[in-house]
């Protein structure tokens, strides 16, 4: 009872919310996968030098092509750096390493994208993981070694793809992928930047608009006492009138492919 009418409060709120703030730096990569298609924005803002490396490997199809090759359930799902080709995986080189951006302030929660590393803080080049569940003791201020993993963006749209990836089952193929995905492998078969009118924020269940089947997530997300990010619309790691106004801004909006 205590949530239908939280949801009805939710309503009216939507209705008679006015929008505020300045739209943050926010670029949105789509990741097109075997399993479907998994929406991010990145921190542009906070992480700037982590999100110009990934968009390089993004924009200049170094990703198209690889493989999901590390699967670990109620933890993270892993790619950003090989392919598999005659049975195995393999390498594909990846440019400089990076500084580790950490220190954002940003926390690796369910359904944040980070980047992966070497025992080196500063080691990080192409690879990267999407939280499965709260990691909080991958944050610098929990981390065993002091630096933790920068988070850079979250996902803004399937999340119900990143829960079914980590739930394929792994083999150990190797000494280097005790955690790979196997017999069916999992590619990573396109990024790309999201061009204008493709992802509209708000669109939860990526129809292409939004309207009471988004609403329904968002009014779920918002009274649960889950660290789900699903319904921050806004991605500022947390649940708040600012995405009501974001919903409320985008209410019946369509994209470019909406049918």
């Amino acid at each position: 009872m205590k949530k239908r009418v939280l949801t009805v409060s939710l309503l009216l709120l939507c209705i008679t919310y006015t929008v505020f703030g300045n739209e943050p730096n926010r670029p949105k990569v789509i990741l097109q996968t075997t399993f479907g298609d998994i929406g991010l924005e990145l921190y542009a803002d906070e992480a700037p030098i982590t999100v110009a490396n990934f968009l390089m490997y993004v924009n200049t199809g170094f990703y198209d092509g690889l493989v999901f090759h590390r699967i670990i359930p109620d933890f993270m799902i892993q790619s950003g750096s090989h392919y598999y080709a005659n049975g195995r995986a393999q390498s594909r080189t990846a440019g400089d390493r990076i500084i580790n951006e950490s220190d954002n302030g940003l926390s690796n929660l369910r359904g944040t994208i980070a980047m992966a590393r070497y025992s080196n803080p500063d080691s990080a080049t192409s690879s990267f993981f999407i939280n499965v569940v709260d990691n909080t003791f991958l944050d610098r201020e929990e981390a065993a070694d002091g630096y933790g993993y920068c988070v850079f963006g979250y996902v803004i749209s399937g999340m119900d793809v990143v829960d079914e990836i980590a739930q394929t089952p792994t083999e150990s193929i190797s000494y280097s992928f005790p955690d790979f995905p196997f017999p069916e492998i999992v590619y990573l078969e396109m990024a790309h930047e999201a061009p204008p009118g493709y992802w509209i924020g708000g669109d939860l269940n990526n129809n292409g608009i939004v309207d009471f089947g988004d609403f329904a997530i968002f009014a779920s997300g918002f009274i649960s006492e889950s660290n789900d990010l699903s319904s921050d619309l806004n991605g500022d790691l947390k649940i708040d009138a600012e995405d009501i106004a974001l919903l409320v801004q985008n209410w019946l909006e369509k994209t470019d492919w909406y049918e």
